[in-house]
């Protein structure tokens, strides 16, 4: 009997040695992948704003590629061009291309920086599911981000009187930028503004306040497939948004694949990779994937305009 239970001590030690053994080793394998446009590791950051749409391009990307890994830090536009500037990254995705600013500091380091358009966004205008509003005019959303309109009864069909509560993802958010530039509101956003901290919770927020009125990424809404995306949009109105002096059904458009296609919906925008290391690695791989016809067609599948448009040509012969 002790006979046997040495023996069975001796195969349950061996058997953890082997474990620990095979754990070694496989960490020795990690670490020895060398670093290449393939393999390796990246980290790089993007706009909180385009989360839905770099986390699904990441995922074909490193499911094709076994032996890569790339981390993204998702923080405000600010942080991501920041981060760049500060070379602890080396690329970044967000929806505007560096400035001429940026461009002279990092020529300055003797590095050429690109700034890549990889296809079209859209800042979303997003209310509560109680309120009635179906269309604004450019004009009523900078009188609302201006603080000229402050109350839901200054909206003719909101169904709604009160403070009109306005949503943010952040202070230094891309959204914000992204308004102020299209609206030409010289950075003066005012009114009673709530900052959520990040495009999710600028969602939840207005599903919970039916006096909210939210701005985010429309790649956060656009994979209309997606059950949780269906879930989403069956507790808010998305907003359509028209260049006219009176908004109707005829010249208002909410942001879908079509309007962003023919730059009908007013508030699309581009989005780019800012890039500024010329060597072979991983963050170019990256890079090059998300530039290639695989990585453009994701883009069109997340609801979204890609930069450039694969089409299939079939030749149709007349005689069979």
């Amino acid at each position: 009997m002790k006979k046997q239970i040495r023996m069975i001590k001796v195969k349950i030690i061996l058997f953890f040695l082997a474990v620990v053994i095979l754990g070694s080793s496989c960490r020795r394998v990690k670490k020895d992948v060398p670093e290449s446009m393939l393999t390796g590791q990246a980290t790089i950051a993007a706009d909180e704003a385009l989360q839905p749409l770099l986390n699904a391009e990441m995922d074909v990307f490193q499911s094709i590629y076994s032996y890569a890994t790339v981390k993204c830090q998702f923080v405000s536009e600010y942080d991501a061009i920041n981060l760049l500037l500060q070379e602890k990254i080396r690329l970044a995705l967000v929806t505007r291309p560096l400035n001429q600013k940026e461009v002279d500091f990092f020529k300055s380091k003797s590095i050429i920086p690109e700034s890549i358009p990889l296809g079209y966004d859209a800042v979303a205008v997003i209310v509560n599911s109680g309120n009635k509003t179906v269309a604004l005019t450019i004009s009523q959303i900078s009188g609302i981000l201006s603080g000229k309109l402050v109350d839901w009864s200054q909206i003719k069909g909101s169904g709604l009187t009160g403070s009109i509560r306005q949503v943010f993802d952040a202070e230094a958010s891309g959204i914000i930028r992204s308004l102020n530039d299209s609206l030409k509101l010289n950075q003066k956003i005012s009114g009673e503004i709530n900052f959520a901290g990040g495009s999710k919770k600028v969602i939840e927020a207005v599903t919970s306040d039916p006096n909210s009125i939210g701005f985010v990424g429309y790649n956060w809404l656009s994979e209309t497939e997606s059950l949780n995306v269906q879930q989403t949009l069956n507790k808010l109105n998305l907003i359509a948004v028209s260049t006219s002096i009176l908004a109707d059904t005829t010249n208002s458009f909410k942001p879908t694949v079509g309007s962003l296609f023919n730059l009908s919906y007013p508030l699309t925008r581009k989005i780019y990779a800012v890039y500024t290391d010329p060597s072979a690695s991983l963050a170019r791989g990256f890079l090059a994937h998300l530039t290639s016809e695989r990585g453009q067609k994701i883009i069109y599948r997340m609801g979204l305009k890609p930069e450039n448009d694969f089409q299939r040509l079939v030749n149709i012969k007349s005689n069979f």
